[in-house]
């Protein structure tokens, strides 16, 4: 008969995280999250299925008191959701992950994860969707790739590109003091909406580019044009696969991305990774990118679930209220 218990102390979280949790992405990584769960501090709420003294399941779960409800570990906030995708769920038996989650607490809400371990169960509904490149697909090579694009299109963006990197620019690699500057440029751009608006964040960050320095997987590439630095982007190599995290860019050089993101790939080319991981987000430039999308999936508890369709429900019937075309329909105007 299966036990259920609850495991909050953090020891005995950071065991069961390590022996359960396999290492496929730089997100399952325990001191990755551990950087996170440092700055936000929320309650931990491990749900452990046992079998006979045996572990047969593990969903790793903190409470988040300022928004009353469950989510993955280690809570950390952006618009209100968690960040970190990819998040696994210990599953001995993959037939069992719908029972797992169902015993859940009431108000949980899990997002990003992973399509293969997730995509089988009609209860989750895609989330986001991610987007990666898979260099092999075209042999490492850049003239391969770049078939994927309508040659008008690739022809721009290299001038474009081309129109930066002069005798000027240079590229400059792990420059720590950087950090600051990419938070600066990434406040400036986007401003409450930006990841660094929260300083729990920013300081988070901060020690995820540490400990991925310390432990040599850190790639965080600035783009210097004359006295100023254009771009900065923080990236990681991890189990061969190459992750993009996040970034900044100096409002004086709009289109700047495009040189970052061709350099990215270029260099997952030149040392034949297996992926490149630009992470969810529905911006355009993926798109055009011809990035492969890839549906990562949410778990709501049916009590959210009903939360979510009410509050739904009512801001629909503000928008009928206050719908100027509907009002003239009812005055007959």
């Amino acid at each position: 008969m299966l036990r259920k218990k609850i495991v909050t102390d953090i020891d005995a979280c950071a065991g069961l995280w390590n022996s359960l949790i396999p290492l496929h992405n730089l997100s399952d990584l325990w001191e990755i999250r551990l950087c996170f769960h440092q700055h936000y501090r929320h309650r931990l709420h491990f749900l452990v299925f046992e079998d006979r003294n045996e572990i047969v399941g593990m969903i790793p779960l903190v409470y988040l008191a300022e928004r009353d409800k469950y989510v993955f570990f280690p809570g950390e906030i952006w618009n209100g959701k968690t960040w970190l995708e990819r998040t696994s769920v210990f599953c001995r038996r993959t037939e069992d992950l719908g029972y797992f989650l169902s015993e859940c607490p009431d108000r949980t809400y899990l997002r990003y994860i992973n399509g293969d371990q997730a995509s089988s169960l009609a209860e989750l509904d895609i989330d986001e969707t991610a987007y990666l490149l898979y260099p092999p697909e075209f042999n490492f090579d850049l003239d391969l790739y770049y078939q994927r694009f309508v040659w008008k299109k690739l022809k721009a963006i290299k001038k474009e590109i081309a129109s930066f990197l002069g005798p000027e620019s240079s590229w400059h690699l792990n420059r720590l003091p950087d950090y600051d500057l990419l938070v600066e440029m990434n406040l400036k751009r986007f401003g409450e909406t930006s990841y660094f608006h929260d300083s729990r964040f920013a300081e988070s960050f901060r020690d995820v580019m540490h400990l991925l320095d310390r432990k040599g997987r850190l790639r965080m590439v600035s783009l210097q044009i004359g006295a100023e630095t254009a771009a900065i982007d923080l990236s990681a190599l991890f189990n061969g696969a190459y992750v993009v995290m996040l970034g900044g860019t100096h409002l004086q050089f709009p289109g700047i991305a495009k040189a970052m993101n061709m350099q990215h790939i270029e260099f997952a080319c030149q040392n034949q990774v297996s992926k490149v991981d630009f992470l969810c987000g529905d911006f355009c430039w993926k798109k055009l990118w011809h990035l492969d999308p890839e549906p990562l999936y949410k778990y709501v508890s049916p009590e959210l679930k009903r939360e979510q369709e009410r509050v739904s429900d009512e801001l629909e019937k503000q928008l009928d209220v206050t719908d100027p075309v509907k009002e003239i329909g009812v005055l007959g105007l």
